[in-house]
């Protein structure tokens, strides 16, 4: 069973990885933090059960393309006008639901947020 776990982060987070911000992070603790992410798609890739896995750009780097008027409308930022966005997302694929939680709940400790885990059709 596939599932995509999604990463959201606000503009402070991206902040406070880039080392800006009230939260700015240290260079070790951004180190840490990537650290701790790539350990844990490792692990997950050993055993066969990590698909793919990917950070995002900033937000204020996405783009909308619209094109329900016939010809694209590309227009900046993304879709949603929202605090949060979404950051990375992994796919795994796992034996059950109850692992995918499990796994889904590693990646939320990894980034000190909650995650989203869906289903992947297909």
């Amino acid at each position: 069973m596939k599932y995509m776990i999604m990463t959201y982060g606000g503009s402070s987070d991206w902040d406070a990885l880039a080392g800006a911000g009230p939260d700015a992070m240290s260079p070790e603790q951004i180190a840490a933090h990537f650290a701790a992410m790539q350990a844990l798609q490792e692990e997950l890739s050993a055993t066969g059960e990590l698909v793919a896995a990917f950070g995002l750009s900033e937000p204020d780097r996405a783009q909308t393309v619209d094109v329900r008027t016939g010809s694209p409308i590309v227009s900046d930022g993304p879709y949603a006008e929202t605090k949060e966005f979404l950051a990375g997302f992994g796919i795994v694929d796992v034996a059950d639901h109850e692992r995918a939680v499990a796994l889904a709940a590693r990646f939320a400790g990894v980034v000190s947020s909650r995650v989203e885990l869906r289903p992947v059709h297909g």
